[in-house]
This record gives structure tokens, C-alpha cells and sequence, in this order.
């Protein structure tokens, strides 16, 4: 049985924004992460065999916390992630320094009163202000282009700005939690144009999963269970997915054993046949499902993030982040 690759933390469902296609602002009660679980959940899952680690909620810079969970991860030997709406980002990021490889600031047009109609808040300011914010404190982020059937057109403003700040534009197709893709199919076809431009990453395997009609019931292709670990802030393991929390299990100290409870298990011989798993697309994981396939999926999936470490770490010449993966240890002195 293949080992987790990533872990999905949120570590809060508190958001300062109101996202038209998200819905964890609006979840009750709202809860922070406690330290302490945090610590230990973060052994047990590097000891699992999680690479990767996603702080995410909710707004994660609104946990006060973030920077000592960072450097935890950090000291595990973890690659570290956090996307951010950027409100708070301006006022976090000197401490926020050295902590975070994969650093993601979210931004869905190219002007204030679409980006900030998208996100129901007024966040585009910030944006802009915490790209120099970051880039001053040695953090290069992603921006992150959430693309739908209301802003694909707004996107050329945002390539614009991110090969001025030599930044990566991720284009992520916004997913629809229940059932299939809904997006126009004419959407995706100009996200696929733009991606062939320099500077812009999508992974096109999105795109096939989405054109073959989502995950399939009878022959899934989902591995939620088997490739991600959901701790949801309340310190409960949830499976299959944080979207569709069909079983919630208390850790208590001890996510060892709840990894390898009968539960999980079940779980894991049901991933991608839930009757909600019917056209399933949502992104955050499908990517790590891609690499427990050995079909067209992982081809494509690879082929992007091949692009992406081209362009960013060899192009744009930004920092290698820290590799210390089952021994395998790469560095590269910071570029500014």
C-alpha cells in the first residue's frame, strides 16, 4: 500500500473574505487549530510518509500560530505550502521569512472591482502591496488565478504583472462541489491558450479529467484516502475529503493509529465510489491522485509541473525551496 504524499492542514475555518465559490467562511463553529495537536499531528504524518504539508482554512494567516507550525514542518523535513488572500500578508511576512516554499497569493482579475466583487472583500490592494512585501523578504509567491466563466477575460492583466515581478501565474479552474464540471467548455480552452505562454502553469490534466466527465464510480480514479491526510481544525481526521466529510475521526494524540484504523481502511477501499464522488473534479486532490496513476494523467500532470520548475527555478532564477526527502538533500544559495 502506497505511503500519503501530502498532508492538508486547516489549521483554521476563520476567513476575512466572503469567496463566491467557496463556502468555509460560512461553516459554524469556528475553530483554531490547538499548538499542541498540531506538533504531534505533524510527526505522525511525516512518519506516514507525508512529503508535502498545506497550511489552508479559512484564512491560514489568521491563525497566530502559523510561523511556529511552519518551522515545525520546517524541521521535519516538510515542503510547505500556504495560500493566502493577502489582507493580512503585509504585516506577517518578515516573520513568515524562509518558512514557506510554495507560497501562493490569490488574485482573480486584473482590476480592484472584479477581484474584489470575486472575493467579496477588498482585498486587490493588498495583493498588489504583498507581491513587494514578499519578494523584500525573500518569499516568491505563485499567483494564484482561481478562473471561471466570469474572469477568464481579466487574466491578461494578471500575466501582465506577474512576468513584470518574474512570478509564476497558476490557472486553476474553479471546481463545482457536487457533481460535474458546469464551466464552459470554451473556458477552459482559453485557460489551455494562456497556459502556453511563459510564466503560466495549469495542470492539464484538470482539463482530461473535466473533458471525460469527472471521476467515475464504476472505475474511479480518485485516491483522496490513500494520497492526502485531512486534519480539520478541531483536530479530527476526515475522509474522503474535507468537501465530503463521510467519516470524522477524533486523534487524540495518537494520528498514527488512526491511520491505521478500520475506518480508514473502509474509507480507503470506498475512495472514488461514494455516491457523491460522481463527477468529482475538485483539484486540491486530484493533483496528488495523479501520482498513484500510470496513465495519460500523470503524463500531463508531470509535463506541468516540469514547466513550472523550468520557468521558476531556472528561468526566473528564484531559490531551489530545501529538499529533504528519504535522505535526498538539495540546496541553492538565494537569488534575489
Amino acid at each position: 500500500m502506497k505511503k500519503p504524499l501530502l498532508l492538508h492542514y486547516y489549521i483554521t475555518n476563520r476567513c476575512n473574505a466572503n469567496c463566491k465559490f467557496c463556502n468555509i467562511w460560512q461553516e459554524r463553529p469556528k475553530t483554531d487549530a490547538n499548538d499542541a495537536d498540531v506538533a504531534q499531528n505533524l510527526k505522525s504524518a511525516r512518519k506516514a510518509g507525508c512529503k508535502f504539508v498545506d497550511f489552508t482554512g479559512g484564512e491560514p494567516l489568521l491563525h497566530p500560530s502559523l510561523p511556529k507550525f511552519l518551522r515545525s514542518a520546517k524541521k521535519l523535513g516538510f515542503m510547505t505550502s500556504v495560500t493566502t488572500n493577502c489582507l493580512l500578508f503585509e504585516e506577517r511576512a518578515e516573520e513568515l521569512s524562509g518558512l514557506v516554499d510554495l507560497l501562493h497569493f490569490s488574485i482573480d482579475a486584473d482590476t480592484p472591482a472584479l477581484h474584489n466583487k470575486i472575493r467579496g472583500c477588498e482585498s486587490y490592494n493588498h495583493v498588489i502591496r504583498s507581491i513587494d512585501a514578499a519578494i523584500k523578504n525573500r518569499l516568491y509567491p505563485d499567483l494564484l488565478f482561481t478562473y471561471t466563466d466570469e474572469n477568464i477575460n481579466a487574466v491578461e492583466g494578471v500575466i501582465k504583472l506577474a512576468r513584470e515581478k518574474r512570478l509564476i501565474l497558476i490557472l486553476d479552474p474553479v471546481f463545482a462541489q457536487w457533481g460535474p464540471d458546469n464551466l464552459n467548455p470554451e473556458i477552459h480552452r482559453l485557460a489551455l491558450k494562456y497556459s502556453k505562454t511563459r510564466g503560466v502553469y495549469l495542470n492539464r490534466a484538470h482539463l482530461l479529467l473535466r473533458d471525460r466527465g469527472g471521476n467515475r464510480l464504476l472505475k474511479p480514479l480518485c485516491r483522496a484516502v490513500s494520497s492526502t491526510v485531512v486534519i480539520t481544525p478541531d483536530n479530527k481526521l476526515a475522509m474522503p475529503c474535507y468537501h465530503h466529510r463521510a467519516i470524522n475521526i477524533t486523534i487524540n494524540n495518537d494520528l498514527h493509529n488512526v491511520l491505521l484504523s478500520p475506518e480508514r481502511r473502509e474509507s480507503q477501499s470506498k475512495e472514488g465510489r461514494y455516491s457523491f464522488c460522481h463527477g468529482c473534479h475538485i483539484n486540491c486532490y486530484f493533483d496528488p491522485t495523479y501520482q498513484y496513476t500510470k496513465n495519460r494523467y500523470l503524463y500531463e500532470s508531470m509535463a506541468g509541473k516540469l514547466k513550472y520548475a523550468i520557468t521558476k527555478y531556472l528561468l526566473y532564477r528564484r531559490p531551489w525551496p530545501l529538499l529533504n526527502f528519504s535522505g535526498f538533500k538539495v540546496t541553492r544559495k538565494n537569488h534575489l
